[in-house]
């Protein structure tokens, strides 16, 4: 008998074993040839335009924003110092004061209307002078105190203070605000902050100020008379 496959001996073929790989290329498909392409002369026109537009509108914005931090950071200064001296009355059951160096501080004119410092002296030995607690506190760069908010029609005149400017000391008197020993203002000296410490952006050339800014009401520090404690607000600039 004859196999049945004699006549179709095309048929007879095996199938052959592949060995397929354990992983499979990653497709890419096909993309077309471009030439490469650039900016034309007035892209690039419109471009510097619209930079030099945006500029225009941040720079003033960016300055208030500087502005605004400054103030901020001398209104946070003057705060401080004022709770370092009342805390430093109580605890110490001694006087102390917050002094201002204004146009008659004579060692150094860097520190004029820019500047303060904390003392404390012992009430019962005036022969003492009152002496730093703590380095300087200088206010950031383009803020000053208002001359007027440091006159005699605001703040007393402390005597005997002795003050460093870098390896050098030296007594003088300082207009100051004082703190007694219960943490109130001193009811030894008649005048009492009426005005507040006040400041401003800008600089002072003796006793003339020159703002920087348009504002019209200013960053004001006023004080409690019998607490001692302070009030941060915003007024008009202090009368002279």
């Amino acid at each position: 008998m004859r196999s049945r496959f004699a006549l179709f001996p095309i048929l007879k073929f095996r199938i052959p074993h592949f060995n397929f790989p354990n992983q499979i290329p990653p497709f890419r498909p096909w993309r077309p040839w471009r030439e490469p392409s650039a900016f034309t002369l007035v892209e690039l026109l419109a471009v510097i335009g619209i930079m030099g537009l945006l500029a225009a509108v941040a720079v003033p914005a960016l300055k208030g924003l500087t502005g605004s931090g400054g103030r901020k950071q001398a209104l946070s200064q003057v705060i401080g110092a004022l709770e370092i001296a009342r805390n430093t009355a109580i605890s110490t059951g001694t006087n102390a004061a917050v002094i201002f160096p204004d146009s008659t501080f004579t060692a150094s004119d860097a520190y004029k209307y820019r500047s303060m410092a904390v003392v404390a002296w012992n009430a019962t030995n005036t022969n003492l002078p009152a002496t730093m607690v703590g380095s300087w506190i200088v206010l950031p760069q383009g803020v000053a105190f208002f001359p007027n908010s440091l006159n005699s029609a605001n703040l007393p005149s402390v005597t005997n203070i002795s003050v460093r400017i870098l390896t050098t000391s030296s007594t003088t008197n300082f207009p100051a605000i004082i703190f007694q020993s219960d943490g109130g203002l001193s009811e030894d000296l008649s005048t009492k902050p009426t005005n507040g410490i006040a400041f401003f952006e800008g600089t002072v050339a003796g006793t003339t100020t020159n703002p920087t800014s348009k504002m019209t009401n200013f960053e004001t520090v006023r004080l409690t008379r019998y607490t001692g404690r302070t009030i941060p607000t915003l007024a008009p600039a202090p009368a002279p």
